[in-house]
């Protein structure tokens, strides 16, 4: 009994202590995606890609792939972008960064992202790939991905 007490401890303890907390949030109402991502750590993050990366290569990036659909399910637009892509110029450089038990708030208004008929789409589906790498020792690596489906 307390072996199996001492394995359910230390299983909660690992697990509810995540270095990096990644939430996604839709509103219906605005048609928009909030990314929220917060550093629980006293280290600071790099959030990849990599210096010079411009492609979107599942593994190697934060990224979000948009893929806008109508009611029969076919494509109609496919958009990727890097996380901190969208940004203004005057917070593109810090949404790169995780600081210290920072959060960065990334908002992305997908009826501006989309390029044709507005009327035409029934639902987005969102694929989120956050990774992120320690600046100190670069040995802290996170990666998350979050794949979401949201009627138009």
């Amino acid at each position: 009994m307390r072996k199996i007490l001492l394995l359910i401890f230390t299983f909660f303890s690992l697990t509810s202590f995540a270095q990096i907390d990644v939430q996604s949030l839709y509103d219906s109402s605005t048609e928009t995606l909030t990314l929220l991502v917060k550093n629980n750590t006293g280290k600071l993050f790099r959030l990849c890609p990599f210096p010079g990366q411009d492609y979107y290569e599942p593994g190697s990036a934060s990224f979000i792939v948009l893929r806008y659909k109508d009611v029969s399910g076919k494509v109609l637009f496919r958009r990727s972008f890097f996380v901190s892509e969208q940004l203004p110029i005057s917070e593109s450089t810090k949404g790169k960064f995780l600081f210290k038990y920072g959060k960065n708030k990334y908002v992305y208004d997908l009826k501006k992202l989309y390029k044709g008929n507005i009327n035409d789409i029934y639902e987005v589906d969102v694929h989120i790939q956050m990774e992120a790498v320690s600046l100190k020792d670069k040995k802290d690596v996170y990666k998350e991905v979050i794949v979401k489906t949201y009627r138009w």
